[in-house]
């Protein structure tokens, strides 16, 4: 209808737009394409896990005290990747677990409000308000990964059945479905600049986790 104003598309659509080629990079590294082609030995396995614990665990680190925030504010609950990764590499016997992995910062210290310390307030409190709409995105590449881990634990479970698999079967034991997810994103990113916030967010998460694959796989 002429004059109709443009109805903008739900936040969780533009993210998935906005992110499809950032998307695409990060699942064309060599060590995710192996994985997906169900062609990692075990040595490679342990990298992919060790690759994203260091990107996971610094990231929930960083974001400690806003994850343990929205799981009470909004009613839903963040599952750590890092204690299911540390878990995993565990019972791979990964040579470096036990001092640079799980003995570094166990899952329960890093979502203490007390370790995290206090949300700004005052003149730096615009810019602290930007990071978390920041957070969203990078929490939208995460919880999206879930949703792939589900056709690759199937995978993982053929070629290591002995194996839990933790990590990549998070998405099949989450207590928040993604639809749910999509919904509070849709929420929380109502505002074109709070939208854009976190498109930022998404594709800064993609590149780390591109960059992450890289670095590991040269350890392969």
């Amino acid at each position: 209808m002429e004059g109709a104003r443009a109805v903008r598309p739900p936040a969780h659509v533009a993210l998935r737009e906005s992110t499809r080629a950032a998307h695409d990079a990060a699942e064309a590294s060599p060590l995710m394409q192996r994985l997906l082609a169900g062609a990692l030995d075990e040595t490679a396995y342990r990298a992919l896990l060790a690759a994203q614990w260091h990107l996971l665990s610094e990231w929930e680190a960083e974001r400690s005290a806003w994850l343990a925030g929205i799981g009470v504010a909004q009613g839903w609950h963040y599952a750590s990747r890092v204690e299911a990764l540390a878990r995993d590499l565990e019972d791979l016997s990964h040579p470096a677990c036990d001092n640079t992995l799980v003995g570094a910062r166990p899952a329960r210290d890093i979502f203490s409000r007390k370790a995290a310390g206090p949300v700004a307030h005052g003149p730096n409190s615009c810019r602290a308000q930007g990071a978390l709409l920041q957070g969203w995105g990078e929490l939208y590449v995460i919880e999206g990964s879930a949703l792939g881990g589900r056709v690759i634990v199937k995978r993982l479970r053929e070629r290591f059945p002995a194996l839990a698999h933790r990590f990549y079967a998070i998405g099949e034991n989450t207590k928040a479905p993604w639809h749910r997810f999509q919904g509070l994103l849709d929420r929380m990113l109502a505002e074109p600049a709070a939208l854009r916030s976190a498109v930022e967010g998404a594709l800064r998460m993609f590149a780390r986790y591109q960059q992450t694959l890289k670095d590991h796989a040269s350890h392969v």
